[in-house]
């Protein structure tokens, strides 16, 4: 099959419908962002992101935020040890939690939950130099995959409460990039990507690298040029999901890609024109895609934009708005043994700043 070709039916769409989501904004400090959400089930999930951001003239010494769901209400919680802004959250089950971020002098902070209490840990030491881990992937027995940057290099690190130790992924070496985000499977497999800048491109190209039957390596994918990696989500070895945007800075495209076990291939969506963020499936084979999505001249939202892919077609939700006005989800999750999923981000209620937004499928 030809690079850049679609693998699922571009035919296979149905018409928008309206939103099968509902929004809350938990009590957060203006200005919020809830920028990562994950469940272990039904009544067990959490959020991170950060609040009262100092551009709106809140202040506060520890503007991280760190929300757990119980099943009926979402609470805020407080680390023991000082974290600064937190960037995502992942969880191989409910007394296995992690979160990733930056530390109160700067340097890369991770967090482990045990289902008790949390524990603070410096992955890269406590550097505050140009490396940073953007995403965590719960891998069980209290160990991670973690990914980011290392100056202008993608990185990669891998370890538990104990030791941290950095992966050596051939290939990746030879060139400038960063791995955003990761996402890892119950048969072991990591799928992790983000971009790279090629030569003198002004723009870069989206890069997944993949750790499949053990072996770490750079991954090959279609040609799609100018374009960000921003969501990666895997069911299994032969079943993964990457989304992003091309030309996402003038007239932005949505980017999907699937891994079928042996190739990545790019997937002819629903959406032509707009920004794909995130995206989450189930054991059930559904899976939905976050963005947002422009009527030229790109200034006016007909709403969150939300897409979905089930039963081998296609549908397009707008969600709901959150104090007149459009939220765009960062996160999606899918709460385990159902067909519900969790999404997290931020809107402007009446136009003023920005508070982080908590959404949930009916």
């Amino acid at each position: 099959m030809a690079a850049g070709a679609s693998i699922l039916p571009a035919t296979a769409v149905v018409a928008a419908t309206g939103s099968t989501w509902r929004a809350t904004v938990p009590p957060l400090i203006p200005d919020s962002r809830l920028t990562d959400v994950v469940a272990t089930g039904p009544d067990s999930a959490w959020s991170v992101g950060y609040q009262a951001s100092t551009y709106t003239g809140y202040s506060i010494d520890e503007p991280y935020a760190l929300l757990q769901w119980n099943g009926q209400a979402w609470t805020e919680r407080r680390l023991p040890h000082e974290a600064f802004v937190l960037y995502k959250v992942d969880a191989a089950s409910a007394g296995d939690v992690w979160t990733v971020g930056i530390g109160d002098r700067g340097q890369s902070y991770a967090g482990h939950f045990n289902g008790q209490t949390w524990t603070g840990h410096a992955p890269l030491g406590t550097s505050t130099g140009p490396s940073a881990l953007l995403d965590v992937a719960a891998t069980g027995g209290g160990r991670a995959v973690l990914v980011g940057h290392d100056g202008s290099r993608p990185l990669v690190v891998e370890g538990d409460t104990g030791q941290f130790n950095r992966v050596a992924v051939p290939g990746t070496e030879q060139y400038n990039g960063v791995l955003r985000v990761v996402s890892s499977t119950r048969d072991g497999s990591i799928f992790a990507a983000g971009d790279r800048y090629v030569a003198d491109a002004p723009y870069p190209e989206p890069t997944i690298v993949q750790r499949v039957g053990g072996v770490w390596r750079v991954a090959a994918l279609p040609s799609v040029p100018s374009t960000q990696l921003t969501g990666v989500w895997a069911r299994s070895s032969a079943d993964a999901w990457a989304v992003g945007t091309q030309d996402y800075d003038s007239a932005p495209k949505p980017v999907i890609l699937h891994w079928d076990g042996r190739t990545w291939q790019r997937v002819a969506g629903p959406a032509p024109a707009g920004w794909a963020y995130a995206v989450a499936g189930d054991a059930n084979g559904n899976v939905w895609i976050s963005g947002t999505n422009p009527i030229p001249p790109y200034i006016e939202y007909p709403g969150t934009l939300l897409l979905r892919y089930t039963g081998g077609r296609w549908s397009v939700a707008y969600g709901p708005k959150v104090g007149g006005n459009d939220p765009s989800l960062d996160a999606l999750a899918n709460v385990p043994g159902t067909s519900s999923f969790w999404g997290s981000g931020a809107a402007s209620p009446n136009g003023f700043g920005t508070a982080g937004v908590i959404e949930r499928t009916r």
